[in-house]
């Protein structure tokens, strides 16, 4: 099995690639394996750049000894940061792969109010009324069995507790807006956009989210759109870390080398241009639990 390290000195985390002959049932376990383990480098430079939107800012509030659900917390980034919104409470981190939640625990070695609990969201087996809050960040756009997903994790909650999902809402074509437009990071962009969908992430979850939870009878339901503008530095950051691999790992396979690799050259040009900027946009539903 291929190993991937995380940049950062000493406290590097490292992470094996899912067997290339098992069962692969989610979007980030094949990107981590066609990409050669690099998927996960890739998504701790996409989470700091998300941080930059402040997600969090937009939760709800959360009691200092409260109980926080992470879903799908893959390395633990976000976990560490959910850990300082109950610093008498507890969290707990869940994920399908037993090497993801190794990272987590060496990213959260310091607390000793995590807890981490290996299952698929497929068969999600939750303490009932446990969870004040409830948190998914890209986790459940890679779930086909949505309505079930969302009953597990609503009857997770304690009475008045909190679902919050930052979870795909595209608009129009792209979640972003480049100016000036950029004719080889966008045509990348549509290509990316439609072998995910091929693959099977959706990326109108959100809206379906709001639905089956309006339906599902929690309370005070909404589907928020922020962001905001990246340029300089961090807009050559968001191409040359996150959005050019992932580019990489998904048309490798479809387009010939040279020609992707050419292809590639050009976008990541484009993205130095000092005067470019990119209006960046994230979705986040929440919902409250009667009670």
């Amino acid at each position: 099995m291929k190993q991937t390290t995380l940049s950062g000195g000493p406290g590097a985390l490292a992470c094996s690639s899912p067997d290339p002959d098992s069962p692969i049932p989610y979007a980030f376990e094949r990107v981590q394996r066609d990409s050669d383990g690099g998927e996960v480098a890739r998504l701790e430079a996409q989470n700091l750049l998300f941080e930059k939107s402040a997600p969090l800012d937009q939760l709800p509030p959360i009691p200092p000894d409260g109980a926080i659900l992470d879903v799908g917390s893959g390395t633990g980034f976000w976990a560490q940061r959910l850990a300082e919104r109950v610093p008498q409470g507890r969290l707990t981190c869940l994920d399908r792969s037993e090497d993801l939640l190794g990272l987590a625990r060496t990213r959260l070695r310091g607390c000793d109010r995590a807890d981490f609990l290996q299952q698929d969201l497929r068969a999600l087996n939750l303490p009932p009324g446990a969870y004040d809050l409830a948190f998914t960040s890209v986790t459940l756009a890679h779930v086909q069995d949505l309505d079930r997903v969302l009953e597990r994790l609503m009857a997770a909650l304690k009475p008045g507790g909190w679902l919050a999902c930052f979870e795909p809402a595209q608009q129009a074509r792209r979640f972003f807006a480049l100016h000036p437009p950029c004719p080889n990071l966008e045509f990348l962009m549509d290509q990316l956009l439609e072998i995910v969908a091929e693959r099977g992430s959706d990326l109108d979850v959100a809206l379906k989210i709001a639905h089956h939870l309006d339906r599902l009878g929690m309370e005070e339901v909404v589907l928020r759109d922020y962001g905001r503008a990246l340029h300089g530095e961090d807009m050559a950051t968001c191409a040359r870390e996150t959005f050019l691999p992932l580019v990489r790992s998904y048309l490798r396979h479809r387009w010939e080398p040279d020609l992707l690799e050419r292809r590639l050259e050009a976008a990541a040009l484009e993205a130095t241009l000092p005067h470019l900027w990119l209006d960046f946009r994230r979705a986040v539903v929440l919902a409250r639990k009667p009670g």
